[in-house]
C-alpha cells in the first residue's frame, strides 16, 4: 500500500500550531506571574475603618500643636549599620515620661517599627532597630500617653540625621 500525499499528521506534530499558540501560552504564563507579584506586594493603604481614622485626625493634630506649644524638638541619629538609634532632646524642658520612636513606612504597614527608647543621659536616649532596606520613612517621636508627638520625613540616602519638631524661625534681615 502506498501512502497518499494528503495524509495528515497529528495536530501536536504540526509546527504552525505551536507557533500560533505560543502567544496565548505566554500571555497566560505572564498573568500568573503578575498575579503573584500583586499578591506579594500589596500596599496597605486602604483602611477598613476609614471613618474612625478620619475622626482621629483632629486628635493627631492636637498632639502636634501640643508638642509645638511645649517647644519639643529632637535630633535623631541612626548608626551606619542601621542597628541602633540615638535621640537627643533639644527641648527647653526635659521630656515627660518615656518617649518612644516610631519608623513608619508610607505604604507598607508591616515594615513599621516601634522602638523603645532607654534614657542614657540627661537628654539622651538610645534604642535598637531592626535593620531594613526601605528607602523612605516617617520618623515620629511621641510620648506613650499620647499627649504630644513630633515627626518628619527621612530618606536614609540623605544622611543618618533627622530633625524633629518645630523649626526655629529665621531671623529677618
Amino acid at each position: 500500500m502506498q501512502k497518499s500525499a494528503g495524509t495528515a499528521r497529528p495536530w501536536y506534530k504540526e509546527r504552525w500550531f505551536w507557533i500560533l499558540m505560543s502567544g496565548p501560552f505566554i500571555v497566560v504564563f505572564a498573568c500568573f506571574i503578575t498575579f503573584g507579584v500583586i499578591v506579594r506586594g500589596a500596599d496597605d493603604m486602604v483602611n477598613d475603618d476609614y471613618y474612625k481614622q478620619g475622626k482621629d485626625i483632629n486628635l493627631e493634630l492636637t498632639r502636634d500643636t501640643a508638642a509645638q506649644s511645649l517647644g519639643i524638638t529632637a535630633q535623631v541619629m541612626f548608626s551606619d549599620d542601621m542597628r541602633s538609634v540615638r535621640v537627643i532632646d533639644n527641648s527647653s524642658q526635659p521630656l515627660s515620661g518615656t518617649p518612644e520612636l516610631l519608623l513608619l513606612h508610607p505604604t507598607r504597614q508591616h515594615g513599621d517599627q516601634r522602638i523603645a527608647l532607654q534614657k542614657i543621659g540627661d537628654k539622651l536616649y538610645q534604642g535598637t532597630l531592626q535593620p531594613d532596606t526601605i528607602s523612605h520613612w516617617y520618623v515620629r517621636l511621641q510620648d506613650q500617653q499620647g499627649k504630644w508627638r513630633v515627626q518628619n520625613s527621612w530618606h536614609p540616602a540623605e544622611g543618618p540625621l533627622v530633625m524633629l519638631g518645630s523649626k526655629p524661625k529665621e531671623a529677618v534681615q
